[in-house]
């Protein structure tokens, strides 16, 4: 769309403007694209602006042929009440249609096509599509699923449907019978990282940065008989997260690869 003059004699060319007259207009479609109004909107602000200034809407009135392949209304309006307009918008807004109107008077290249934003999908939508997904990845139970989707949901729609419902973290079956790398490490008489790093030497584990799931660490095809993921509560912070924890048979099988052994003593 673009700025146009209107006159009853044969359109003309000026600057890259139709010349129909001496009053140069400006759609209201143009208007709503460089807002990000709905046109809908921009015709009822226009009409009510012409209503309270007493000048006739037929004046101004002018159609275009919508997707639909119907004709719609529109208006064409001239500097002075495409400034009127405005007024009432946003300050960044009232820019946006001087310098476009600044730009068209110039000869200047009409403006481009506002890029459509799109709209994130409904957190339910998504919660579903990500927990399909989920249970396709291995050594997760359902709890671990939910909780992926779940952190996916907030990355997209920035919903945490569980947080929603009050659900920080979620209780895994069995988790009483596995030990944390802190508590391996005690057994080993070792800290908790020299413990990690064990179980990385002896092939139980891969440390992976940035993981989707929260916890650094995930199970190899050795380690997979040994080790599951838990759902654990973050600390000082809302949610949960992964953590990798150990059948009580992994201190018996790390034992021998322990660096100082002789500490167990």
């Amino acid at each position: 769309m673009t700025l146009t003059i209107k006159r009853a004699s044969t359109p003309a060319t000026q600057n890259g403007l139709s010349v129909v007259g001496s009053a140069q207009t400006m759609s209201s479609r143009e208007i709503a694209e460089l807002t990000g109004k709905r046109h809908d909107n921009v015709v009822r602000d226009v009409e009510k602006m012409l209503n309270d200034v007493a000048e006739p809407l037929l004046k101004f009135e002018g159609s275009y042929i919508g997707a639909d392949n119907t004709s719609r209304k529109c208006y064409n309006l001239p500097q002075n009440l495409t400034f009127t307009l405005v007024a009432g918008y946003r300050a960044d807004l009232r820019l946006k249609i001087i310098n476009r109107w600044m730009e068209l008077e110039s000869g200047a290249a009409p403006a481009p096509k506002p890029a459509r934003k799109r709209r994130p999908p409904a957190f339910d939508v998504a919660y579903r599509r990500l927990l399909s997904v989920a249970a396709t990845l291995p050594n997760f139970d359902e709890n671990q699923q939910r909780l992926m989707a779940a952190r996916g949901t907030h990355e997209l729609c920035g919903v945490n449907p569980l947080e929603l419902l009050g659900a920080v973290s979620l209780p895994a079956p069995d988790e009483s019978n596995y030990l944390t790398p802190t508590q391996i490490g005690e057994k080993l008489h070792m800290h908790a990282r020299a413990a990690n790093q064990l179980l990385v030497d002896q092939g139980y584990q891969i440390r992976v940065d940035n993981s989707a799931v929260g916890s650094p660490y995930e199970l190899t095809e050795k380690g997979a008989p040994f080790g599951r993921m838990f759902d654990t509560t973050r600390k000082h912070g809302k949610g949960s997260q992964q953590q990798l924890k150990w059948k009580p048979g992994t201190v018996y099988a790390l034992r021998p690869f322990a660096k100082t052994p002789e500490a167990a003593l």
